[in-house]
Protein backbone atom coordinates (compact mmCIF):
# COMPACT_ATOMS: atom_id res chain seq x y z
CA UNK A 1 0.00 0.00 0.00
CA UNK A 2 1.58 3.30 -0.89
CA UNK A 3 1.52 6.37 1.48
CA UNK A 4 1.07 9.91 -0.76
CA UNK A 5 2.55 11.63 2.02
CA UNK A 6 5.83 9.44 2.17
CA UNK A 7 6.09 9.39 -1.81
CA UNK A 8 5.74 13.37 -1.83
CA UNK A 9 8.46 13.79 0.56
CA UNK A 10 10.27 11.27 -0.77
CA UNK A 11 10.35 13.11 -3.89
CA UNK A 12 11.28 15.98 -2.27
CA UNK A 13 14.45 14.51 -0.39
CA UNK A 14 15.49 13.02 -4.17
CA UNK A 15 15.00 16.40 -5.92
CA UNK A 16 17.34 18.12 -3.05
CA UNK A 17 19.66 15.66 -3.60
CA UNK A 18 20.72 16.70 -7.24
CA UNK A 19 19.73 19.93 -6.44
CA UNK A 20 23.14 20.32 -3.82
CA UNK A 21 24.85 17.44 -5.15
CA UNK A 22 25.03 19.85 -8.07
CA UNK A 23 25.63 23.31 -5.96
CA UNK A 24 28.03 21.85 -3.56
CA UNK A 25 29.89 19.20 -5.50
CA UNK A 26 29.61 16.66 -2.48
CA UNK A 27 27.78 13.44 -3.25
CA UNK A 28 24.76 14.01 -1.60
CA UNK A 29 22.29 10.94 -0.38
CA UNK A 30 19.57 10.19 1.19
CA UNK A 31 20.10 8.93 4.82
CA UNK A 32 18.84 5.41 5.67
CA UNK A 33 16.71 5.71 9.27
CA UNK A 34 15.46 9.12 8.47
CA UNK A 35 12.68 9.81 11.03
CA UNK A 36 13.53 7.26 13.99
CA UNK A 37 14.67 8.19 17.34
CA UNK A 38 18.30 10.14 17.54
CA UNK A 39 16.86 11.38 13.85
CA UNK A 40 20.48 12.68 12.35
CA UNK A 41 18.40 14.64 9.25
CA UNK A 42 17.11 13.42 5.39
CA UNK A 43 20.46 13.52 3.89
CA UNK A 44 24.20 13.13 4.38
CA UNK A 45 27.06 14.16 2.22
CA UNK A 46 27.86 17.58 3.43
CA UNK A 47 30.23 17.63 5.76
CA UNK A 48 29.64 18.86 9.09
CA UNK A 49 25.63 19.77 8.00
CA UNK A 50 22.55 18.38 8.55
CA UNK A 51 20.00 18.74 6.15
CA UNK A 52 16.33 18.12 6.77
CA UNK A 53 13.76 18.57 3.44
CA UNK A 54 9.78 18.73 3.67
CA UNK A 55 6.91 19.16 1.54
CA UNK A 56 4.50 20.95 3.31
CA UNK A 57 1.11 22.43 1.72
CA UNK A 58 0.84 24.56 4.54
CA UNK A 59 4.77 26.11 3.26
CA UNK A 60 4.53 28.59 6.64
CA UNK A 61 3.77 25.53 9.04
CA UNK A 62 7.04 23.85 7.30
CA UNK A 63 9.33 26.93 7.88
CA UNK A 64 8.44 27.13 11.78
CA UNK A 65 8.45 23.86 12.43
CA UNK A 66 11.61 22.04 10.18
CA UNK A 67 13.90 23.97 11.33
CA UNK A 68 13.70 23.00 15.01
CA UNK A 69 13.58 19.75 13.89
CA UNK A 70 16.87 20.55 11.79
CA UNK A 71 18.76 22.35 15.18
CA UNK A 72 17.64 18.85 16.98
CA UNK A 73 19.03 16.75 14.18
CA UNK A 74 22.10 18.47 14.42
CA UNK A 75 22.99 18.17 18.03
CA UNK A 76 21.73 14.43 17.29
CA UNK A 77 24.25 14.31 14.89
CA UNK A 78 26.92 16.16 16.44
CA UNK A 79 27.08 18.50 13.24
CA UNK A 80 27.90 22.16 13.10
CA UNK A 81 25.18 22.95 10.69
CA UNK A 82 21.60 22.57 9.99
CA UNK A 83 19.82 23.43 7.16
CA UNK A 84 16.03 23.17 6.07
CA UNK A 85 14.96 23.12 2.34
CA UNK A 86 11.30 23.61 2.27
CA UNK A 87 9.92 22.59 -1.26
Amino acid sequence: MTNPQKNKGDKAEREACIYLSKATGYEVERRFGAGMEKDKGDLTGIPNTVVQVCDYKNKSEAVLKKPREAEQQRINANSKHAITMVR
